[in-house]
């Protein structure tokens, strides 16, 4: 191991020094080493994150073919489950509203979400402006919105605390009385009667943010994961690809290599390995894959 360190570089006489051809046969003699350790030592997870670090400093490969790189392991369903629930839980926490807009054109299906859960409702629905104002936020925005707009269809729905219900009208100049709602029965009726709602535009905008992924972060990934792989797919892959072109590779490999089992991780590595030798060839890079 320490010779592979002290000899000398190869690629300074070489024009485009990180080429293929001379990048490939310096991993591939770096993987014997490291596997001769593992053998040796006995610590696997430290061979393990030492590749892992080793593959995302790697400058061989183009941004659009680091891209494909990774979309070639999430399309392989029984290999790329595991990897695109932590791809999701990188965009939730990195660049939210990327997913946020997907979830704003699928919004009808967050009635099943908050059906029967009135945590997630008093979480999302229950910020009104507390200073007496309209300045409502999240659903509570999406609600009061709604309501005014389509008061004929819905207004009946609002359940209030008080004795009695508040008009359309008092609302208007009182906007504090929102907060008098009972706002899980509300949501509630809405749920049942008031369909109109969970496909709005009101609705959709609160989502476009993506803070609603913090409620219920696990059903939120396993939800986009199973969208992965219906046919009615392509704007999560829009998603997909705009996030891996914008993210850095080192990023990338250091939060998602590392948590992929061993065979998960060696078809990543031949991928990888396939990249390197035929960059610029798609075509030879699929024959070998396929055959």
């Amino acid at each position: 191991m320490i010779n592979l360190f002290l000899s000398p570089p190869v690629w300074g006489t070489i024009h485009g020094g990180d080429s293929a051809e001379t990048v490939l046969p310096l991993f591939q003699r770096l993987g014997r080493e490291i596997w001769a350790a593992v053998e040796a030592s006995g610590s696997r997870s430290e061979s393990r994150l030492w590749l892992c670090k080793t593959v995302s400093l790697s400058t061989s490969l183009s941004p659009d073919e680091r891209r494909r790189l990774f979309v070639k392991v999430l399309r392989e369903e029984t290999i790329g489950r595991e990897l695109a629930s932590h791809l999701m839980r990188m965009v939730f926490e990195e660049r939210p509203q990327m997913a946020g807009s997907v979830l704003a054109r699928r919004s009808r299906v967050l009635e099943k979400f908050f059906r029967g859960n009135p945590r997630r409702v008093l979480e999302w629905f229950s910020n009104f402006d507390v200073a007496g104002g309209s300045d409502h936020k999240r659903g509570a925005k999406a609600l009061s919105q709604f309501a005014f707009v389509n008061r004929d269809i819905c207004w009946e729905e609002l359940e209030w605390k008080g004795k009695h219900g508040q008009s359309p009208a008092m609302v208007a100049t009182k906007p504090h009385y929102f907060l008098e709602l009972d706002i899980v029965k509300t949501v509630e009726n809405f749920i049942e009667y008031v369909p109109e709602f969970w496909s709005s535009s009101e609705f959709a905008q609160s989502l476009q943010d993506g803070k609603i992924f913090c409620i219920d972060r696990k059903y939120f990934v396993e939800l986009f994961v199973d969208w992965f792989y219906d046919k009615d797919s392509r704007d999560v892959w829009e998603v997909v690809n705009d996030f891996l072109m914008d993210v850095p590779f080192t990023l990338l490999c250091d939060r998602l290599l590392i948590t992929l089992s061993e065979s998960k991780l060696s078809f990543f590595l031949k991928l990888f390995s396939s990249f390197l030798s035929s960059n610029g060839e798609q075509k030879k890079f699929d024959e070998r894959l396929t055959g």
